[in-house]
């Protein structure tokens, strides 16, 4: 077994390792101190090898504060459009990636969470009847480029995929 090399000091990420604390099994431990205050027991070869472990949690809860936090409409139709648009943008096994991500279509850095969509949406006249259209059919989803519109509308808004024609925006 190699020899045990003192973290004590070390900083790794926003933890900084202040003393070594009881073996977890045949795993040497350490109790770091997070920047956000916290402490916590991390085992020496999540932090030392491979930056597994780079904070209390805290990171993780800051990264995802936003877009779990609950704003009641995880299932309204809205929900679903901001969804279906994510996943044209930004997940290739859609059956749609290939003509907005695929193409270089994307979302606004600010509407990749839901709750500034939600505000932008409802402060813009969305309805359950109507769908969101980007004016510039070559423009990505954000506020200077979207609208909302009845599908009847959205029908006139098509472009030629070949010899299928498609709608610039479903919902």
């Amino acid at each position: 077994m190699p020899p045990l090399v003192d973290l004590t000091g070390q900083k790794f990420g926003r933890l900084t390792v202040i003393a070594r604390t009881e073996n977890h099994g045949k795993h040497t431990a350490w109790l770091c101190r997070c920047d956000c205050g916290n402490t916590v027991i991390v085992l020496g070869s999540n932090i030392q090898r491979d930056n597994h472990t780079t904070s209390c949690g805290c990171v993780q809860k800051e990264r995802t504060g936003d877009a779990n936090r609950v704003h009641g409409m995880a299932h309204s139709r809205l929900h679903r459009v901001w969804n279906a648009m994510n996943n044209r943008c930004y997940r290739p096994y859609n059956d749609n990636y290939r003509y907005y991500g695929g193409r270089g279509i994307t979302v606004c850095d600010e509407w990749k969470i839901f709750k500034p969509f939600m505000e932008w949406a409802l402060s813009h006249g969305y309805r359950d009847d109507l769908t969101i259209d980007r004016i510039n059919n070559d423009g990505n989803y954000e506020p200077s480029n979207c609208r909302w519109i009845t599908i009847q509308e959205q029908q006139k808004n098509k472009r030629k995929r070949g010899t299928a024609l498609c709608q610039s925006a479903i919902h």
